[in-house]
């Protein structure tokens, strides 16, 4: 019994290791943006592709995570990622301008989310299923505490040591985790030999980036203009031309068929709207408290602080409770706390206090401590186990391209309130405080599209309690 609870928690330190160092950079580069363009000369939409070009990288190479892990093992991918995000981190430290930065930043998320997938499957696989909740929040703490926590750490070191060190300070805590994986986690069987679905794999990219390029562009280019649409129809074209070759493809990439079980599709669709909601903030409150409000990247990390380590003990609570009570309650509880902290920063002024802005970061991480390991959970209990590396690609690829996709709406709506509020307030004001006015105005603007997306949350958690669903197995064998 000692040997099994031992090999339980070096397993869980492993994975929580390699899985926090590749979300931490998502929250810590989040206050040094002001930095990063200010160092590199760059603006508000070339520097947003630092967080977007991260996630959509995540979000695209997900999809390719199912096969690279069946073909060489899950131990075997986790540790080769691992590797290679400890050596993009080194080369962001290197960069000489926003492009180079960028560029090593996708590779970065694609060495994440091939972490991602890996650390998820090796749990369903490696521990036995009475612990697997307990693992899955211990999981999500890793995920998420990442970005909450990020802010604060990168407001310190960006203040006292510059935002290079952000990446540099991953190297050593990147060979620490390539040791505990090595050493700690058991051997991974490799799957059946399968023909890469070369096709499937051009599309989903294809798709991915034209989306996103569509959203990033579309305010510069102009909503309707030939060449944007022409952008948006290209990635929907292609998303469609994966999906019909997913379900027809005898070797698919992504075995797409588990999302006609409908837990893990409507779970799976929660965890993108809480993501929506949990990157709404961590993108957007650091621009307003520096950029409007004039604060330091020091301060803006002391006031999400809080809120990321009260998260920690929620999201370990809920993975407890998840077998007393039905997990859905925590699914709906935690979107509601979302969506009120949401519309409460719809409504910022100047004049809002750091407390109050602290007290409703408090609120939302609790919220997001509450709904993920639950919609997790939920989700992923009904996948057979032959299926959960393809079950967790595909859960991640949706989330983290949600994600990016959300940022980059979330940026072209505040690049385009903020131009049409300072033309309202021009006649008024002027300078510095024209700019930092509109902006305040523009940042609410994008809080309250974020409020009413999450808004569906809710449905889909009720939907969560109140159905149920027929075992994984015959679901897939009826859909073969």
């Amino acid at each position: 019994m000692k040997k099994e609870r031992n090999s339980f928690a070096f397993i869980i330190l492993a994975v929580f290791l390699g899985n926090f160092l590749a979300q931490l950079n998502s929250g810590t580069v989040n206050v040094a943006l002001p930095s990063i363009m200010h160092d590199l000369n760059a603006d508000i939409n070339s520097v947003q592709w630092i967080i977007t070009g991260f996630l959509l990288a995540i979000g695209t190479i997900a999809p390719l995570s199912g096969y690279l892990g069946s073909k060489a093992g899950y131990k075997r991918l986790y540790v080769l990622a691992l590797v290679g995000l400890t050596i993009s981190s080194a080369l962001c430290c290197m960069a000489w301008n926003i492009e180079s930065l960028i560029t090593f930043r996708i590779l970065q998320g694609m060495c994440s989310g091939l972490i991602q997938v890996s650390t998820m499957t090796i749990i369903y696989q490696s521990v036995e299923k009475e612990k697997q909740a307990m693992a899955i929040s211990l999981w999500t703490v890793s995920i998420m505490v990442a970005p909450a926590i990020g802010p604060t750490v990168g407001g310190l070191i960006t203040n006292y040591f510059g935002w290079k060190m952000l990446f540099l300070s991953n190297v050593p805590v990147g060979v620490a985790a390539v040791c505990c994986a090595a050493g700690f986690l058991p051997a991974s069987a490799k799957g059946k030999s399968a023909a890469l679905d070369k096709l499937g794999l051009l599309t989903v990219v294809i798709g991915n980036v034209s989306i996103l390029m569509y959203f990033s562009k579309a305010s510069s280019l102009g909503w309707f203009s030939a060449p944007a649409i022409g952008i948006l129809v290209l990635g929907l074209f292609s998303i469609s031309i994966f999906i019909k070759r997913e379900l027809s493809a005898k070797q698919p990439l992504l075995y797409i068929r588990v999302l006609k079980y409908p837990k893990f599709a409507i779970g799976t669709m929660v965890s993108c709207l809480i993501s929506v909601g949990l990157y709404s903030s961590v993108f957007l409150i650091p621009l307003f408290m520096e950029e409007a409000q004039g604060e330091t990247s020091f301060t803006v990390g002391l006031v999400m602080l809080p809120g990321a380590l009260i998260m920690i003990g929620v999201t370990i609570l809920a993975g407890k409770l998840q077998a007393k009570i039905d997990p859905a309650w925590f699914v709906l509880g935690g979107a509601l706390l979302i969506i009120a902290a949401t519309w409460e920063f719809s409504h910022l002024t100047e004049e809002s206090s750091a407390a109050f802005i602290t007290i409703w970061m408090i609120v939302r991480y609790v919220g997001v401590g509450l709904a993920t390991s639950p919609a997790t959970s939920i989700s992923m209990s009904v996948i057979p186990k032959e299926y959960v590396g393809h079950a967790s690609a595909i859960s991640n690829w949706l989330r983290q391209a949600i994600a990016a996709l959300s940022i980059a709406v979330f940026s072209s709506i505040l690049a385009v309130r903020t131009a049409a509020h300072m033309s309202e307030l021009s006649a008024g004001k002027a300078g510095e405080e024209l700019k930092q006015s509109a902006f305040l105005l523009a940042s609410n603007d994008t809080f309250l599209v974020a409020a009413a997306a999450l808004l569906f949350a809710v449905p889909l958690a009720l939907v969560l309690r109140k159905k149920k669903t027929k075992h994984a197995v015959e679901v897939l064998k009826q859909s073969s």
